[in-house]
């Protein structure tokens, strides 16, 4: 829904102000010193309102640049971070705990310092615990199915109540998702087939298919939508910024890769060093202390750029103006 425009309207004749779009559709763009911004619903609305609260500080609620979209991120980690971590342990802690214990007898339970020592039981060593690390796999595969979906459904709720200006506890967040989870599963193997089939012609259009779904659990978790009409959804919305998606999920992914990969080496290492048999715990650490900052990280990101993506092309924060002016409640 966007306000009238006059004849004023974005750098256009009559009187009308070179480069300022009145939907504040134009990242930056602002009227000149002193002059009034059009009315909208019969109030004066200032352009480039923020989001967020004084817990999470001010978030942007109009078009995000990539460094909007990264810092954002970041800021609603931070003010979060106590409901983002519980939803996100509540699943991660068990499956890594899991998949780590069924890993113990890998390189039969030897550190690699005693294997260095006596090369002759490295061979040995290679061929036990395969069974354990195929179980590994296999659990962690199911994980990835079952856990992650869910995990992306419920930060983005916290997230989004966050992005608004509300509040939502982990509790809360999962009993919202809860009655969604088939959507989710769904929506994710459907996505990822589609990726797949991508991916065999060549890698990019494997990555365009990718960003083309980047808000899909976003737009489940949000709008309560179908897996189909959540992908629809999340095409419909991406199809004319795929590029700019697409730059924003490959640098989001490697980022949230690199963060995990430092939280979680060192224990890693050490396990591998000491031996699973006991260090299988500290593999176990590595995993969900890398999960925990690189799992909800990405979901974060894929909910800030489902709302960049609304507001742009549905005008979602002249939306977001006109319910808080209505009830009294103006955006800062």
């Amino acid at each position: 829904m966007d306000p009238p425009r006059g004849d004023g309207a974005a750098g256009g004749g009559g009187g009308g102000w070179p480069g300022w779009d009145p939907a504040g559709r134009e990242p930056g763009s602002m009227p000149p010193p002193g002059v009034t911004p059009p009315l909208y619903g019969g109030v004066h609305v200032s352009p480039g309102p923020k989001g967020g609260s004084e817990r999470t500080g001010p978030l942007p609620l109009h078009p995000m640049t990539l460094s909007d979209i990264l810092d954002g991120a970041f800021n609603l980690f931070k003010a979060e971070a106590r409901a983002i971590v519980l939803v996100t342990a509540a699943f991660i802690v068990p499956v890594q705990i899991i998949a780590a214990y069924l890993q113990r007898d890998y390189l039969g339970g030897t550190g690699l310092l005693s294997l260095f020592s006596d090369p002759t039981a490295a061979e040995t060593a290679l061929e036990s615990g395969s069974n354990g690390q195929a179980w590994a796999t296999l659990v962690a595969f199911a994980a990835t199915v079952l856990v992650l979906p869910f995990v992306a459904g419920a930060v983005s709720r916290i997230v989004s109540a966050a992005y608004l200006g509300e509040r939502m506890t982990a509790g809360e967040a999962l009993r919202a998702v809860r009655s969604r989870w088939w959507a989710f599963i769904v929506a994710w193997l459907l996505v990822h087939l589609l990726e797949g089939v991508g991916f065999l012609l060549c890698i990019l259009p494997g990555l365009l298919v990718m960003a083309l779904f980047v808000p899909v659990a976003p737009a489940i978790a949000v709008e309560g939508l179908g897996p189909i009409r959540a992908m629809k959804r999340s095409f419909r919305l991406v199809k004319s910024r795929l590029w700019a998606v697409l730059g924003v999920a490959l640098l989001a992914g490697i980022l949230a890769s690199t963060v995990g990969s430092v939280l979680g080496g060192v224990p890693s290492v050490l396990a591998l060093v000491v031996g699973l048999r006991w260090g299988w715990l500290l593999l176990a650490a590595g995993s969900v202390l890398s999960g925990l900052v690189s799992t909800p990280l990405v979901s974060i990101v894929a909910t800030l750029v489902y709302y960049d993506l609304r507001i742009r092309h549905e005008g979602l924060d002249l939306q977001i103006m006109a319910a808080d002016l209505a009830r009294g409640a103006p955006r800062r």
